[in-house]
This record gives structure tokens, C-alpha cells and sequence, in this order.
């Protein structure tokens, strides 16, 4: 099974995974990383390349980080030279959610990380415009 790790400023990683978990139950090989100020690149690299390991069967891993060019995402981005890892940027709750089916389908690595990415884009909705979309469209505007 692909492993999942979750690499954010702060504790969103957590709480992401806490919610995700509340919602479809215990997610297996998923584990997280904090990003927290004054802590060194080496020593973040060195807590991403950890949770990395934690969660590699064979398989490889997904690392979901917050934000495209931010600490987690660049160091992600220098292990993915030396270990089997496709790394996303932009993580949401329905990409998560989504890996937890997914896996299950033993999708490739690259083939998984593709799937998750368009599923996590695809959920990125102006949920308002669509409301007042179909309120003009059902009133025959």
C-alpha cells in the first residue's frame, strides 16, 4: 500500500488527518509532520525523511504539504531524488478522504498521485456562485 504523509506549517497536518480519521475511521499508513518555526531545514528534512521511512511498505509514499514552494513542499521535493515519493502541494479534506479508497485500488504510485490531485481540484468550489447558479436557472433567468 502507498504510505501517506502529511508535511504542514503548524499542526494543520494533524488536525487534517484527525478529521479525515473522524469521518472514514483509522487510516493506516499515514503519518504527519509539524513544521514548526525555529526549527532548522536539516531537522526538518530529517522529520519528513522519518515519516517517510515510517510509512514506506515497498510501495511508495505520497507526501500532501500545504503550500507549492513552502518548507515542507521544497523538502519533500530534495528527499524525492533519493526515495520513491511523489509529492503534492495544496492538501484538502477530500484529498484524504479520497486516498483512503483509493489505496485500496493498488494504483501506481504516479497513477495515485494524479488521481488525488485532479479529485482534491475538482473539490475546490465556489460553493455560493454554484447556489446562486441554479436559484437563477430554476427561476427560468
Amino acid at each position: 500500500m502507498v504510505g501517506l504523509v502529511v508535511a504542514t506549517h503548524g499542526h494543520l497536518a494533524e488536525e487534517l488527518v484527525s478529521t479525515a480519521e473522524g469521518i472514514v475511521g483509522k487510516l493506516p499508513g499515514v503519518a504527519t509532520c509539524l513544521v514548526q518555526p525555529g526549527a532548522s531545514l536539516d531537522e526538518i528534512r530529517e522529520k519528513i525523511r522519518d515519516a517517510v521511512r515510517s510509512v514506506d511498505t515497498g510501495d511508495g509514499v505520497i507526501v500532501f504539504s500545504d503550500l507549492c514552494g513552502g518548507t515542507p513542499c521544497t523538502l519533500s521535493l530534495t528527499l524525492s531524488r533519493q526515495l520513491q515519493l511523489e509529492v503534492l502541494t495544496g492538501v484538502n479534506l477530500p484529498m484524504l478522504l479520497k486516498a483512503a479508497s483509493l489505496r485500496a485500488e493498488r494504483l501506481p504510485l504516479a497513477d495515485l498521485a494524479s488521481a488525488l490531485t485532479q479529485y482534491g481540484q475538482r473539490n475546490i468550489t465556489n460553493a455560493s456562485a454554484s447556489l446562486r447558479d441554479g436559484v437563477a436557472a430554476g427561476n427560468g433567468h
